[in-house]
């Protein structure tokens, strides 16, 4: 705590005030203000208004006293004096010492009073620049601000008018044009305001006039300038803040006009003709500010600083002009605000939160529009639309040329997998750990088993997940379009046109017509526009994709066309959604069954290669060995009731190379290659082996020929086989040889398997190979055919869950 302050009574000289702590001190200071304040108001509440008559009577009386001494001085020297020539000389010499005197005190006079008017101008323009930096530090009047400029540039003017200026006149002259300065910023800060009454206004303007003499024309010029350069600061912040600076930027276009009606030119010219009813000094604010001390001051300042009355030219703009003048700033400034739109619509691609700004400016400028003069309410309305619109078209435009994504996504993914070594394709049985959380419905441990069963892996799911963002980005625009169709417009504001004088027919068709039916119809169909090229691009990409992996030299990997499959599968799935209303028709996909076939038929190629050359090796060995199966044949005549082994293994091989590629990968169209394929090979294959089953029995039969005819020439005959040893020859050859029935029972048993085989590969009657080879089969009656088609048929239903694949 710092000590009381002493009292100033025991102080003999000043130096003791500053023996005592700077706090001291200055609580000292402050006493010796306050009670200085307090003094000087007592004073004049004591003088009143009789203060400068009382002074007036005391200079009098003063002068009075002097001249009186004067007369009896020289009534006292004339009675010592009273001859003629000595009162003659006498009052010759008085009169030429009074008239040297009165020259000599007026020169002295004249040096005071040049003195204090110089000290006055110099105290009061130091203050000057003090009471303008307080007034606008503490959001003062700026008119009283411009008041106090006024008294300053007079007064400057008067002390530069000296034979030798000062210098600090020069630096107290700095400050107040620094002082100036901020009030002019402040005052522009005022004028462009959104917030700022017409009072306020009315206030900030005058100010201005003073502070820069400008005429009433020139006020509403540089008050339509402040608040234009405020329209478009507002839109050139950045994306985020473009809602609120747009609705920002139109209300104040709005309210500009409003305030311009207002203001201009009748209220301005009052306020200004006020600023002529008494000198500058005498105004009561200006008199208010104790650091002027005009008080004292006044009398000292000079008399063109004292008698100075502003005189605007409050009446200089008349309303026909000022009409003419808003009218041109209006379009300049919707001009300039649409063009601010459209620069900061560039860095806006948010679809809701410009569908949002959308709605909110054409419904301000419905709101309040036509209150704009100058400015058709209706073209404004068309412009901001198309200004919106085309944004709102181009947006969608762009989010449907990222597709490109999606295409980059599937060749990188292919790149990396042509790096990468084969893997194992998925099982359901090793995809999924025993410890699979099971909560929420198990909702994690189903998405593992669907994306097993359909082949989807992380690069597949990666792709399908890249084009789901793509499609979500698109179809944003379906609740945009879905809000615009259901805004309603003529209800809206059905209340507020039978107050104003324009009416639908400005607009040309209904605003609920403009704005719900032609607004979302326009963007439909850019969006379907955008939706089909994207799509038509998609297309003619996985067909350069695919026609490399195709011609690619060797053979592509399988898994690289066996992941192009399920992408294209999986896209092919999610673009009927891609439609912006349910009732549209579907858009078509681009993965058509041309793009389709190479990849199948290369897969295809990859499955059937191994099974067949296994079933080759088979019948190779089946034709050159003897077999006891037709021990098994059922009726009779007994005919094979069963495939061979041969048979059946091939079908059960195809299947499970088709499954070892993923089971999800055999849609309709696949299958329906790979059996086309399957059944071209089997029958070239099948036809060979009759082929050497029928050369190989003939062969047997020449041999066995030529046996007999051995044992004929040696004299043996074929009836007495036991008892020659020749006989024991022979019928050993023919034991041993194949016979004809041997050939009968394999050209059964291979037409057997064929029409097994059939079942499952090809359909009877469409120029399938296998049925063409069966008819070529000139060895097998039409009725062994027809039982050996139906016992194959009978086979087929027992085994066909077997071969599910191929169905």
């Amino acid at each position: 705590m710092a000590a009381e302050a002493p009292n100033p009574r025991t102080l003999k000289t000043w130096e003791d005030a500053f023996q005592y702590p700077i706090p001291v001190a200055r609580k000292l200071e402050q006493r010796l203000r306050a009670n200085a304040d307090e003094n000087r108001e007592k004073l004049r509440a004591l003088v009143g208004a009789s203060y400068r008559d009382l002074l007036d009577t005391a200079e009098t009386i003063v002068d009075m006293e002097m001249s009186m001494e004067q007369v009896e001085a020289m009534l006292a020297r004339a009675g010592r004096h009273c001859n003629s020539r000595t009162v003659e000389r006498i009052t010759g010499n008085a009169g030429k010492l009074a008239d040297r005197g009165a020259v000599q005190m007026h020169r002295e006079a004249d040096s005071q009073a040049r003195r204090y008017a110089f000290a006055s101008q110099l105290a009061v323009l130091r203050n000057c620049s003090m009471v303008m930096a307080r007034l606008l530090k503490g959001e003062g009047s700026h008119l009283v601000v411009a008041k106090v400029l006024v008294l300053a540039r007079l007064l400057h003017k008067a002390l530069s008018g000296n034979a030798v200026t000062p210098p600090i006149v020069g630096q107290l002259w700095d400050r107040v044009l620094s002082a100036r300065r901020r009030l002019l910023r402040r005052i522009d800060q005022r004028l462009a305001s959104p917030t700022c009454d017409a009072a306020a206004l009315v206030e900030t303007m005058c100010a201005y006039a003073l502070a820069t003499s400008s005429t009433p024309t020139q006020l509403l010029r540089h008050f339509h300038k402040a608040r234009l350069d405020r329209i478009v600061g507002l839109l050139h912040r950045g994306p985020d803040e473009l809602p609120t600076c747009g609705m920002g930027a139109l209300r104040l276009c709005i309210q500009t006009c409003q305030d311009t009606h207002t203001i201009f030119p009748r209220r301005l010219a009052d306020s200004l003709a006020r600023l002529k009813a008494h000198p500058l000094v005498q105004d009561a604010d200006v008199r208010a500010l104790y650091e002027l001390n005009l008080d004292v001051h006044d009398r000292w300042m000079g008399d063109e600083a004292r008698n100075y009355t502003p005189w605007p030219r409050h009446d200089e703009l008349q309303r026909a002009e000022a009409e003419k003048i808003l009218h041109q700033w209006s379009k300049q400034a919707i001009a300039a605000f649409l063009g601010g739109i459209r620069k900061a619509l560039k860095n806006e691609h948010r679809l809701e939160q410009l569908a949002s700004l959308r709605q909110e400016l054409v419904e301000t400028w419905i709101l309040s529009g036509s209150r704009m003069a100058g400015v058709k309410s209706a073209n404004v309305l068309d412009d901001l639309r198309a200004t919106i619109n085309t944004h709102l078209e181009g947006i969608v435009r762009s989010h449907a040329q990222n597709l490109s994504s999606v295409v980059s996504g599937v060749s990188q993914m292919l790149k990396s997998r042509s790096a990468a070594p084969p893997t194992a394709s998925l099982s359901l049985w090793g995809s999924v750990p025993k410890t699979a959380h099971l909560t929420n419905g198990a909702a994690s441990f189903k998405s593992e088993i669907l994306n097993t069963h359909q082949g989807r892996d992380n690069s597949v799911i990666d792709v399908v997940s890249t084009f789901d963002a793509w499609m979500s980005s698109v179809l944003q625009v379906k609740s945009i379009i879905k809000s615009m169709k259901e805004a309603r417009w003529d209800d809206t504001f059905a209340d507020d046109d039978e107050d104003e004088d324009s009416n639908d027919d400005d607009f040309g068709d209904s605003r609920q017509t403009l704005l719900s039916d032609d607004d979302p119809r326009l963007l439909e169909e850019a969006t379907q526009e955008a939706l089909t090229q994207a799509l038509r691009y998609l297309g003619e990409s996985f067909v350069q994709i695919v026609g490399e992996l195709t011609a690619r030299e060797p053979v592509a990997d399988v898994q690289e066309m066996c992941f192009v499959l399920r992408v294209m599968r999986e896209i092919s799935e999610k673009i009927p959604t891609l439609r912006l209303q349910e009732k549209a028709t579907p858009l078509a996909t681009p993965f058509t069954l041309e793009l389709l076939k190479p990849l199948h038929v290369t897969l295809a190629k990859q499955v059937v290669q191994s099974p067949t050359k296994l079933y080759e090796k088979m019948l190779t060995r089946a034709v050159k060995t003897a077999s006891n199966s037709h021990i098994l044949w059922e009726g009779h005549p007994s005919l094979p009731a069963q495939p061979s082994p041969g048979a059946f293994s091939y079908l059960q091989g195809l299947t499970k190379a088709m499954a070892a590629h993923g089971s999800d990968l055999w849609a309709p169209a696949s299958v329906s290659v790979l059996k086309r394929i399957a059944s071209e090979e089997l029958a070239t294959l099948l036809r060979s082996n009759l082929n050497d089953v029928v050369k190989t029995c003939d062969k047997s039969e020449s041999t066995t020929e030529l046996a007999i005819e051995g044992d004929r020439e040696n004299g043996v005959a074929d009836t007495s086989p036991g008892l020659h040893p020749s006989g024991e020859r022979t019928a050993r050859a023919a034991l041993l040889s194949p016979s004809v029935e041997v050939r009968d029972q394999k050209l059964k048993q291979a037409a057997f398997d064929a029409l097994f085989i059939q079942r499952f590969l090809g359909s009877i009657g469409n120029g399938d190979p296998l049925d063409e080879l069966l008819k070529n089969v000139d060895a097998l009656e039409e009725n062994t055919m027809v039982r050996l088609k139906k016992s194959a048929a009978d086979y087929a239903k027992k085994t066909y869950l077997l071969f599910a694949l191929l169905a």
